[in-house]
């Protein structure tokens, strides 16, 4: 498999100490520094994982995809580079910041930018801002990623030439649109596809280590008087407990645990599910009956 994990994002954000407030307050991240252009936020022992870059158009701005060696860089860039997606040089000024040793970027047929690299500063002291028992990151990434795309095949296509298989899929009925779930290590999935009438960031998806930690943010979102959009819920495909909450960047966070794995990639069976929740999960996607 290509790619490793993923291994970082980037948000546009008009309000970085609000974005602070509620990383470090509500999701448990720990704050590694602040300017007046971006907030950098650590979840393990990775430099960062979450940068936010002031701006005064919120939103999603990058995506970081760990491909491990340069010898790998290079095939994917050759093999991206003849399929139609040229690619950009990161400069001098973008690794520094992002900590790795060098990356290229290119844009996905959504019109999102995607950075891979190698050499991810790692070793870094991970110390949350509020009690907390940790993410389930390592070799399964920070997370997951979800867009909604008005060109899923070709997405789809992209995404599997630097490395992701398909995992299952979900007919979403509120909305009328199936959403498609993909992997590239033993996490669930790292990248999931929504079709729909626009181009445009849905979610990302952190994992904590415990349910008590989950129903803890829970809490914390509501005092902090943040807006949930998903109430509490237990999703079918990757049986993740979770909740969803509106960051200051104006997409929704999945904050969860107990995801299943895939630790046989070679006798997974891609099937389709009927609902995304066993149970829970109330609001746009899935709404009370």
């Amino acid at each position: 498999m290509s790619l490793h994990t993923l291994g970082y994002v980037g948000f546009n954000a008009t309000d970085l100490d609000d974005w602070r407030l509620y990383a470090t307050g509500v999701l448990g991240m720990q704050a590694v520094d602040q300017t007046a252009d971006a907030l950098r936020l650590r979840m393990d022992g990775k430099h960062h994982r979450f940068a936010i870059h002031k701006s005064a158009t919120p939103g999603f701005a990058y995506s970081g995809w760990d491909v491990g060696t340069r010898a790998e860089l290079e095939r994917l860039t050759a093999e991206l580079t003849a399929l139609g997606y040229p690619a950009a040089e990161g400069t001098e000024a973008e690794r520094a910041f992002r900590r790795v040793v060098d990356l290229r970027v290119f844009t996905d047929p959504g019109g999102n930018r995607v950075e891979l690299f190698y050499g991810q500063l790692s070793g870094c002291p991970f110390t949350p801002a509020r009690q907390f028992g940790g993410f389930k990151t390592g070799e399964l990434g920070l997370g997951h990623v979800v867009f909604m795309t008005r060109s899923v095949e070709a997405m789809m296509a992209f995404y599997a030439v630097i490395g992701l298989k398909m995992s299952d899929y979900i007919f979403i009925k509120p909305v009328q649109s199936m959403a498609y779930f993909m992997h590239l290590n033993a996490r669930h999935h790292s990248l999931a596809l929504l079709g729909g009438p626009q181009d445009v960031f849905h979610h990302i998806m952190i994992e904590a280590n415990s349910l008590d930690d989950v129903g803890m943010a829970n809490e914390l979102a509501l005092r902090q008087g943040r807006t949930v959009t998903m109430s509490l819920g237990k999703h079918t495909n990757d049986e993740v407990v979770s909740f969803y909450t509106m960051t200051p960047s104006g997409f929704e966070l999945e904050y969860g645990c107990g995801g299943r794995t895939i630790d046989d990639q070679e006798s997974w069976q891609v099937v389709e599910y009927d609902d995304i929740s066993f149970w829970g999960h109330l609001g746009p996607l899935r709404p009370p009956v």
